[in-house]
């Protein structure tokens, strides 16, 4: 069991609580118990009984039934409050009529004997009490560590919660200010007189806000996704084939170095939310990019019920440690410290959103982004895994 600061230790074995008013029947009791190895507590009478209890727990009380002044049915019901519930009662008497038993059991006894016991038998009925006690006590003691662990995952959860909703704040507060940035940026660009050196400033000015822009989307997605069930979408009739064309467009511009071919074949639309697909797409290719090296290859290939869209690149593997949490949010790459860690959390919350999946596999012979679509809503469940299907039909490349 996990680790959760939690500390229940297990109890020491409890005594053995006898009761007689017979010195004689004490000694005998104590011979015949004392190789079960617990320790074994004596009174002569119901108050000393009640006394004793009032400082120690006990895991079996054997109690005669005619004593004076208290019997032994009177001690019991006096007991009741201080005896713990899994505790057993076993009484013993001379008398051997039925009424007699009857009570006996009816105070909460689990056995009944007739003296004289023999030894044996005594021995080997508190033995098997005692295994069902310290079974009780045990199954107690984790349900208390498994309710305070619960109570602390609870509260970890309300804490991540009110975390998440305070950050969700913060990106929408933004906003504000950094529409302010961008309109004096625009304003600038207005002026009559301006410097080459004023452009430049300008020019960064608009890259900074832009990318600020994309990283409280990108948390506004994830609080989204992590508090309001789920990324929304503004479902329509979409074509993956031009978006696909449009985000390669888009990510070769912004990376004049990389290669990066686009396959498409087969029907390639569905009711989907375009501007989701386009941010799951771009984040997907972008990622390849950064993380797999110059040389990048789409594929978008219509199935019967589903399009799929696999993004492959070259570079060294993902480790297997990695694979499993790859799509967590706040995931930064060590060759991408600048980022969030959320560009692969919201492709997969826009899959999901989808009823569709996202899967991962990397080997030596590179990694592979696969990301499957239903072509309408409520086809599929949404999912992910971490092993792509291969595509083998590779049609031509897109001019």
């Amino acid at each position: 069991m996990a680790n959760t600061g939690v500390e229940v230790q297990p109890p020491a074995p409890h005594a053995i609580l006898v009761v007689d008013d017979a010195p004689t029947n004490l000694v005998a009791y104590r011979a015949a118990l004392e190789s079960l190895g617990r320790e074994i507590v004596t009174a002569t009478s119901g108050s000393e009984a009640m006394q004793l209890l009032d400082r120690q727990h006990f895991s079996l009380l054997l109690i005669d039934v005619r004593m004076p002044d208290m019997d032994g049915f009177t001690t019991v019901a006096l007991l009741r409050e201080q005896l713990h519930k899994l505790t057993p009662v076993i009484f013993i008497t001379g008398d051997s009529d039925d009424a007699t038993m009857r009570r006996a059991y009816e105070f909460g006894a689990v056995d009944y004997l007739v003296k004289p016991v023999p030894p044996e038998i005594l021995r080997g009925k508190v033995r098997n009490l005692l295994v069902l006690y310290d079974q009780g006590i045990e199954l107690e003691r984790r349900a208390a560590l498994l309710t305070a662990q619960h109570a602390q995952i609870v509260e970890a959860d309300a804490r991540l919660q009110r975390k998440d909703t305070n950050i969700g704040i913060l990106a929408h507060d933004l906003r504000n200010p950094l529409a302010a940035i961008t309109t004096s940026a625009h304003l600038l660009t207005r002026l009559p007189e301006r410097s080459e050196k004023a452009d430049r400033l300008v020019e960064r000015i608009n890259r900074s806000a832009l990318r600020m822009a994309m990283m409280i989307r990108d948390i506004l997605d994830y609080t989204r996704g992590c508090l309001a069930g789920g990324i929304p979408l503004s479902r329509q009739p979409t074509d993956l084939a031009a978006l696909s064309r449009a985000v390669t467009d888009e990510i070769r511009a912004g990376h004049p170095t990389a290669r990066i071919e686009l396959q498409t074949a087969g029907k390639l639309t569905g009711d989907w939310d375009p501007a989701r697909l386009e941010q799951a797409l771009s984040n997907l290719v972008t990622n390849a990019v950064q993380h797999g090296g110059p040389e990048v290859t789409i594929v978008a290939s219509g199935e019967e019920d589903d399009v799929v869209v696999t993004v492959r690149n070259g570079g060294a593997p993902i480790p297997p440690a990695r694979i499993a949490g790859l799509f967590d949010a706040f995931k930064k790459g060590h060759d991408n410290p600048a980022g969030l860690g959320l560009g692969l959390f919201i492709v997969r919350e826009i899959a999901r959103a989808h009823r569709g999946s996202v899967a991962v596999s990397s080997s030596a012979e590179g990694t592979v982004f696969t990301f499957r679509l239903p072509r309408w809503e409520g086809h599929d469940e949404g999912s992910v895994t971490q092993s792509a299907p291969h595509l083998e039909e590779r049609p031509a490349a897109e001019p």
